[in-house]
């Protein structure tokens, strides 16, 4: 995945070309100096845009696109997705994930059998839970040092410990 939905264009705002953006991510500083940009439409058209800047904090950003000056031109993006380009996050610390780096990702025991792929994080308080699907199997993973052993992106693949209660109640 080269590029990655980072929200939804909701409307305008003002007159100067500017949208609001519903956001999947809560922390704009991880996208702030960004400038290569996607814009994607319900039918997967997509055209590149240049970001010139994103304020704003939790649910809802104002976008504003270096070519977009006029409320019309800003009209013209409501109701389609705005992506990056994957490389162009901020580089995260030694041990931490971005959710589309782990999305997809093959997950295996430490025996190496193979349980599926997460293909879903659910955020919780204390931490995330990665929900890996194989069929109609599912496996609540949490994510935490004594569970989760090893993360190989480049492999793409997860490692992870069986404790007591992890699969009793969920077989896979």
């Amino acid at each position: 995945m080269d590029w990655v939905p980072v929200g939804d264009i909701t409307k305008t705002h003002g007159l100067k070309g500017e949208v609001k953006l519903r956001p999947v991510i809560i922390d704009p500083n991880l996208v702030q100096g960004v400038r290569r940009a996607r814009i994607v439409g319900d039918d997967g058209e997509s055209v590149e845009a240049e970001l010139e800047k994103i304020r704003g904090q939790g649910g809802r950003w104002i976008v504003k696109f270096k070519d977009s000056k006029t409320i019309e031109q800003a009209q013209a993006l409501v109701g389609r997705t705005l992506e990056i380009y994957c490389e162009d996050f901020q580089p995260l610390p030694e041990g931490e994930y971005y959710w589309f780096q782990i999305e997809g990702i093959r997950v295996f025991d430490e025996e190496d059998r193979y349980y599926g792929t997460v293909n879903e994080i659910i955020v919780t308080g204390s931490n995330d839970v990665y929900v890996v699907q194989d069929g109609d199997k599912e496996l609540l993973l949490p994510m935490i040092d004594s569970v989760v052993k090893s993360i190989d992106l480049k492999e793409n693949k997860l490692i992870f410990h069986i404790i007591e209660g992890l699969l009793e109640d969920h077989p896979v």
